[in-house]
Order: C-alpha cells, then sequence, then structure tokens
C-alpha cells in the first residue's frame, strides 16, 4: 500500500513539473513575441554559440568596414525570473585593428535602441577609425516599459539585478581572445549614464573609467516617483552619503570619471552633472572644489555650443572632468540630430569620451 502510494505521488509531481515546465515555456514565449511586436526591438539572434550567449551577424553599420552582431548574455536565474539573460549588439572594427582591442560598453537612454545610440553618436564610425570594440545592452520592455535602466531602484530584483547583468557582460567580455580586459570602459546616456555610474562605482575592479552624458546622480531615489525628483532638481543631500544609500563605498580601486552635461537639459536638470562629478570626487578621495561654485545655468549671455570644462586629478593625472555645454539640452553633444536625443550642438561627446578613457587602464 505504502509503496503503490509512493508510486502515485511520484506520477503526479512529474506531472505538475510537466505542467509548470510548459506553462514557463508558454509564457516566455509570449513576452519575447510581444517584444518582438515592438518596432523599436532589434532583431533576435538564432543560432546558439559558446559560453550561453546566441549571436547573429547583421548588417554592417552603414558603410562600415566592421562587424555588427546580435548576441544574448545567458545569466544565472532569480527566483521568479522567466527569462534570465541579457540582449547586446556589438561593434568590432575592421581586421585593420588586431587584438587584443579596448572595449567601450555603452548603455542608451529611455526609449533608445543599440542602434538609435549607435546610429546617432556615431561611435560605431569613431571605433573603426580609433581601433576599439563597441557593446551596447538592450534593457528589454519586459523589465520596464520606456526602456529605461532602472537606477532609481536598485532593488535586488530591480536596478540591482541590471547593475549585475551589465557586470556580468563586462566579465564575458573580458573573457574573449579579442578583447583587452585591461582596457574596458563603462559610457551611457542619460538613465543608461545613472547606471553605468552604478556598475562602475558597485563593481570598480572590472572597469578602467566610465564616461556619463546627461545622467542623474545616484543613491537619490528608490522609487519612479524619487527619480522623476532627482531628474528635476538632484538632490540636497551630500554627494558622498548619496553613495552610501546606491550601495557604493568610497576609497576602493579608483575609478575615472569624464562628466557632460547640457546647461539647457530641461528633462534631467543640469544639477545632477554637478553632483555626479562631486561623487566621483568623494569616491575617489579628491578635494571637492566643486562645492558651493555657482552654476552657469542661466540663458542670458549663454553661446550655443560653448563648453566649460572642470578637472581634477592627482599627480598630473585627470580623475575626475567635468564639461558642461551652453545651449544643449538632452541630448548627445556633437551627435547626429536626425535621431532623437542627439544634438549637433556642442563638441563631439563621443570623441571626448574615448580621449578620455584611452588614458586609463585598470
Amino acid at each position: 500500500m505504502t509503496k503503490s502510494l509512493a508510486t502515485d505521488w511520484q506520477a503526479r509531481m512529474r506531472r505538475l513539473s510537466r505542467v509548470q515546465a510548459r506553462t514557463e515555456a508558454q509564457v516566455k514565449s509570449w513576452l519575447e513575441h510581444m517584444d518582438s511586436l515592438n518596432p523599436l526591438t532589434p532583431a533576435r539572434p538564432a543560432a546558439p554559440s559558446r559560453r550561453g550567449r546566441t549571436a547573429r551577424q547583421l548588417p554592417p553599420s552603414d558603410t562600415l568596414r566592421g562587424t555588427w552582431q546580435a548576441h544574448r548574455l545567458r545569466l544565472a536565474p532569480m527566483p521568479g525570473e522567466l527569462v534570465p539573460q541579457l540582449s547586446y549588439h556589438l561593434y568590432i572594427p575592421s581586421k585593420a585593428h588586431r587584438g587584443p582591442l579596448p572595449v567601450v560598453v555603452l548603455l542608451h537612454g529611455c526609449r533608445q535602441t543599440p542602434d538609435d545610440l549607435s546610429a546617432g553618436t556615431r561611435m560605431n564610425a569613431l571605433a573603426e577609425r580609433e581601433g576599439f570594440i563597441v557593446a551596447y545592452p538592450q534593457q528589454p520592455l519586459r523589465r520596464q516599459m520606456q526602456r529605461c535602466w532602472q537606477w532609481f531602484d536598485l532593488g535586488a530584483a530591480d536596478g540591482g539585478r541590471e547593475a549585475q547583468a551589465v557586470a556580468a557582460l563586462v566579465d564575458a567580455l573580458a573573457a574573449r581572445h579579442d578583447v583587452s580586459e585591461r582596457e574596458i570602459y563603462l559610457a551611457g546616456m542619460s538613465a543608461g549614464a545613472a547606471m553605468a555610474a552604478v556598475v562602475a562605482l558597485r563593481y570598480p575592479d572590472k572597469v578602467a573609467a566610465v564616461a556619463l552624458h546627461s545622467g542623474v546622480v545616484i543613491g537619490a531615489a528608490d522609487n519612479p516617483r524619487a527619480g522623476l525628483r532627482a531628474m528635476q532638481a538632484g538632490s540636497e543631500a551630500e554627494p558622498a552619503w548619496l553613495l552610501d544609500a546606491a550601495g557604493v563605498t568610497p576609497g576602493g580601486p579608483e575609478m575615472p570619471a569624464l562628466v557632460i552635461h547640457g546647461l539647457a537639459d530641461d528633462a534631467v536638470h543640469p544639477v545632477n552633472g554637478r553632483l555626479l562629478a562631486r561623487q566621483f570626487l568623494a569616491y575617489n578621495g579628491l578635494e571637492d572644489r566643486l562645492a558651493g561654485r555657482p552654476a552657469r545655468f542661466e540663458p542670458e549671455g549663454n553661446v550655443p555650443g560653448r563648453s566649460h570644462e572642470y578637472r581634477f586629478g592627482r599627480w598630473r593625472r585627470d580623475l575626475v572632468t567635468l564639461v558642461e555645454v551652453e545651449g544643449l539640452g538632452h541630448a548627445w553633444s556633437g551627435g547626429d540630430d536626425r535621431y532623437s536625443y542627439h544634438s549637433d550642438i556642442g563638441p563631439d561627446a563621443s570623441t571626448m569620451m574615448w580621449q578620455f578613457l584611452r588614458q586609463h587602464r585598470r
């Protein structure tokens, strides 16, 4: 009798497991189908490749000679997570550049895709000319409907998981034979800049330097509403205190940072650029000479495109640089204005970033 009951129970459990597996697969398929219906979603790769990734060759960016690839990085699953993976695109320059090569991991802003960002910033063209790889992680709609990186909510299942995923991507890139593991950099635009700051400061042993455009001070919010307040007004709290709120411990490995912000930005107030720069000054143990310094936020007398640069470092080596651009809104400085969130006003941010980043190694 006991044996028959045990056999029946085991059979029921096997049937239940099969039903749960089918349900999970169906939900996963539905989510991916909904994502594919969105016109902003890049084409999905099909064939599997090594190290748990899938890759597919995409048409080259414009007329560049390098390759434009779509990949997926499989992540260790978390409880309740249906699709534990991170999609990303890679631009690998032509064979005129011999590896191992540096890598810039560039995070998009809200409502952007890797295609938008690569075209508007012209980063792939710069990579082809200078000889580095560019990786573009993609925030899926299933995590955030506007494709915003959740820098404002760093809980383990939300922004914290996204930061972990980007750090895992850095590890996967460092393992490639064509990558110089001491020259992996992070950069980002808007929400992507805030997330890049989080990743760089939480995982400083993985990244050599970071470049942030139109980003938001980190640690000032723990939900979307508070995030919106930070975007509009920054924070009255001391930048060093906000580092602790963001789960960052100052005094770790050095983290060089370039911060670029438009002084006419009406989406992310320019005070955020100042606060981000001050956070990196605090992290690196540098004197905060930006504290109390008046900002040039008044529109009177501004010359669109004129920039103001503030450099901070030690031993004749720049560690933190702040660039404020007059007349520039919430857009990539010196970009291709045919694309949203890119402007032809101001110096070429892509070139500025690369010139700053390439000076540093981990």
